[in-house]
């Protein structure tokens, strides 16, 4: 009786250690200087080892992604870093898969005019909604 408890904590375990795929959604950045939203498209695509992590990111349009960087995954909670040429400091996301096919968190940085924080919205692509 007691081992009957095991199955869904297993189940539950399972279901959230699977990041391998092709993503995209959007980052959402407070621009502080003018106090609008700037929604960027993004695509991305992991590939899972274990708790190891790797792959790339950027923007919907760019042709070449940036690759992460120091990638794990810690349950169901993604972080990595991510530097470009054109940006001075590494851009640092923690993110949590909150579904099979959803993973949402934050993404931290610096560009030349100070500091940047957004909010991260990826969906597996070819998942149903």
């Amino acid at each position: 009786m007691r081992m009957l408890w095991l199955v869904p904590c297993m189940a539950l375990s399972m279901w959230g250690a699977d990041v391998s795929g092709k993503w995209s959604g959007i980052i959402e950045v407070n621009d502080g200087s003018s106090g609008d939203i700037i929604n960027t498209p993004v695509k991305a695509e992991f590939d899972q080892k274990a708790a190891q992590v790797s792959g790339k990111i950027g923007r919907k349009e760019d042709e070449e992604c940036e690759p992460i960087r120091n990638a794990r995954l810690e349950g169901n909670t993604l972080v990595f870093e991510v530097r470009s040429p054109e940006i001075a400091a590494a851009f640092k996301f923690n993110l949590a898969l909150v579904g099979s096919n959803r993973i949402e968190g934050d993404m931290r940085g610096a560009i030349d005019s100070g500091p940047i924080t957004g909010k991260v919205k990826l969906t597996r692509e070819g998942a149903k909604p």
